[in-house]
This record gives structure tokens, C-alpha cells and sequence, in this order.
């Protein structure tokens, strides 16, 4: 019952969208200077179809925290990890003002494909340097999060878990004000972002309040530089014993490079986050273009939380993994994706595995992970 509703609504939301920006990068790159030539309202959608397996009978492999259910224990081959889809409207009400909503559907964690707004908010451009964004928007953390959703955007299967993993916030509802400048022949964006968030995950409601932080931008050629600093109080309404009810001081940095001339790319990208416990993860990645075809290889890895307390109880969900896949682009705004991921659990860890049955350890163990996808934008 849940694919047919699926199928349905995968349908429904694609049918009669026009061709249109991909995703939130779009609206903030938009040259609006020429308005009285296009219309006010402009729609698109973008989607991915996949299937995923898992060697695991004790445990599922889930791509977001949030999923209870995914590739292994539970499905032999499994759908819910990499198929979503997302229609958006981008409004153009003066040169200055302009507004995007944006409603994404895919596995969560009640274990159905309820849509849910992923962006709503208003930008007004004070000057031709500095603009203002107010509503729903993306928290910026790392390279890829204003379009972690669009896999048609980057070259792998999906982002990195390991490091994604590490911050399920994907987005904020609150001001972003957004600095451009030049400096000599580099493009230099800063971004200061407050506001709150809620967020549902396997584990029960994850509230962040006062989220702060400051992103920079670099891009320089076919070179761009990334650093981000954030702060929030976050809280955890759990019924699983051990999780904290109260709020608790978290921080993030971040920091990412990307260098892409246009034959080839090498991306790369670091965490560390910081609660109760420091957690660090990072990812490395080269491909080559070879006409319509890029294959790739993905390095990644999460370390175990280290307790600042030696009170508190042991964290580990350390585990690496070593990707190696291809993209083929074989029609315009379709792209077909392959992609096998080793991953091996650290010592006394359970990585990001989900519905692990109660006395199993998985201490160690490695398996693999295929993935085929069809992307798509329209």
C-alpha cells in the first residue's frame, strides 16, 4: 500500500511542472535584473528513484537518521532509502523580492511518505552586496546542504553519511542575511543565520533553539572554500532510556574544499561536533568525466564520541567506509547512478545501522551496500 501511495504521489507532484532552478542555490544566484521578461510565479520538481541492499540480517541500513526501517534486516532490497521527490514555486514579485516554497516527500520517521515543507521564506536584496532571507531556509553547514536533496546535482549515489549523519538539522526557520563581495578575482559569500528547529528522528523529537552560526564561501576559479561556525541549545523527548530530557550546549565546525575544472573533481570535507561528547568526520572523494560517464571513488569515516565527563556513558557509532560508483548522464536532466559502499563498524560500535534487535552485537562487522538510482529535474 505504502508504493502505490508512493507511485501516486511521485506522480502527482511531478505532472505539469515547468523547467526550472534545482534547488535553493538557483533562487540565490537568480538574475532578476531582467523581470519584466519572465513571469512572477516559476515551478519545477526534482526526484530520485532508487533501490539499495544490504548484507545485514541483524540490522538495516538507513541513509537519514530519521528512517526506522531500511536495506537488510527488513527488506532484502529496499526503496525507502534513496527515492524522494520535491516541487517547488519560485516567486519574482520585484527585482528585489523575491520568495520560494518548496514541499519535499520522502521515508520518515512515522515509516510513510507524508510531504512536508522543506523551505518557505522571503528574500529582499537591501543592496546589490547584501540581502535578507526570512522563513524557512537552508542550514548551510556543509558544500552540498543547500542541495543535499538533489541528487541530480552531485556526482554520487547520495552525500556522505558519515558526515551528513553528524547533523540531522537540514534546515532553520529564522533571518539568514547573506554578505557578497569580491576580492580580486574570487567570490566571497558570508552568511549569519538564526533561528530554531525541530526535527523527528528514529530516536524521538530533536529540538534545537537559538541556532546561530556564520558560513563563508569562497570560490576562486574552479576552486571553492568552505567554513562554518554554529551554536544551538538542543533536547531530546525521548521514551528510550539514557537520552537526555534537558537542553544541552551544541557546537559545529565545519570545513570543505572542492575543485572541479571540468574533466575531473576531488571534493573533501570535515566535522567536528561538539555536545556533551566530540565526534569528528570527514569524507575524501576524485572522479573522472569521460563523455557522458564519471565514475568515482569515496573515502568517509566517523570517529567515536569522546565524553568530556568520564561519568557519562560511552558513545560509539565509529565506522569507515571505501565507495566506488558511476554516473552515467544518459538524457538530459536524467542521470543513472551505480554505487557499492564497504563499511566497517568500529569496536564496540553499532554505526548508523537502525532496528537492531535487542543482545546483538555488531562489534566490528563489515558489509557492503549497492545502490542503483535514477535522478531526475524537470
Amino acid at each position: 500500500m505504502q508504493k502505490k501511495y508512493c507511485l501516486a504521489l511521485l506522480l502527482a507532484m511531478s505532472a505539469g511542472t515547468s523547467a526550472a532552478k534545482a534547488d535553493q542555490n538557483a533562487q540565490d544566484n537568480a538574475d532578476v535584473s531582467a523581470v519584466t521578461d519572465q513571469t512572477m510565479f516559476e515551478f519545477g520538481s526534482y526526484g530520485t528513484l532508487g533501490a539499495t541492499h544490504a548484507s545485514l540480517n541483524s540490522a538495516d541500513f538507513a541513509l537519514d537518521a530519521p528512517m526506522p526501517y531500511g536495506a537488510g534486516r527488513s527488506n532484502y532490497l529496499s526503496t525507502s532509502d534513496n527515492s524522494l521527490i520535491a516541487a517547488h514555486v519560485n516567486a519574482t514579485f520585484t527585482p528585489d523580492l523575491t520568495a520560494i516554497f518548496q514541499v519535499i516527500s520522502e521515508y520518515n520517521s512515522n515509516g510513510n511518505y507524508r510531504p512536508e515543507v522543506e523551505w518557505a521564506n522571503v528574500k529582499y536584496s537591501l543592496t546589490p552586496d547584501l540581502d535578507i532571507k526570512v522563513g524557512r531556509f537552508a542550514l548551510p553547514t556543509f558544500l552540498d546542504s543547500e542541495n543535499h536533496d538533489v541528487g541530480y546535482s552531485f556526482v554520487w549515489v547520495h552525500t556522505p553519511f558519515e558526515l551528513y549523519q553528524q547533523m540531522p538539522i537540514t534546515s532553520v526557520d529564522g533571518v539568514n542575511a547573506a554578505f557578497h563581495s569580491t576580492l580580486g578575482e574570487a567570490e566571497n559569500t558570508v552568511k549569519l543565520i538564526a533561528g530554531q528547529n525541530t526535527t523527528e528522528t528514529s530516536v524521538g523529537i530533536v529540538d534545537s533553539k537559538n541556532i546561530r552560526g556564520i558560513f563563508d564561501n569562497l570560490d576562486y576559479g574552479q576552486a571553492t572554500f568552505h567554513l562554518g561556525y554554529q551554536q544551538r541549545s538542543t533536547s531530546t523527548q525521548s521514551e528510550i532510556a539514557g537520552l537526555y530530557p534537558g537542553w544541552l550546549e551544541a557546537s559545529d565546525l565545519s570545513a570543505g574544499f572542492s575543485y572541479d575544472p571540468g574533466s575531473w573533481f576531488f571534493k573533501s570535507e570535515w566535522l567536528q561536533d561538539r555536545t556533551q561528547y566530540k565526534t569528528n568526520a570527514m569524507y575524501a572523494s576524485v572522479g573522472y568525466r569521460i563523455n557522458q560517464y564519471t565514475p568515482y571513488i569515496m573515502h568517509s569515516q566517523s570517529s567515536a564520541a569522546a565524553a568530556y565527563d568520564s561519568s557519562l556513558p560511552y558513545m560509539n557509532m565509529a565506522q569507515k567506509s571505501n565507495s566506488v560508483g558511476v554516473r552515467w548522464d544518459f538524457m538530459k536532466n536524467l542521470d543513472l547512478k551505480l554505487q557499492y559502499v564497504n563499511i566497517k563498524l568500529g569496536n564496540n560500535s553499532t554505526g548508523y545501522l537502525v532496528n537492531i534487535p535487542d543482545n546483538v552485537s555488531l562489534s566490528g562487522k563489515t558489509f557492503h551496500v549497492i545502490s542503483a538510482v535514477v535522478d531526475f529535474v524537470f
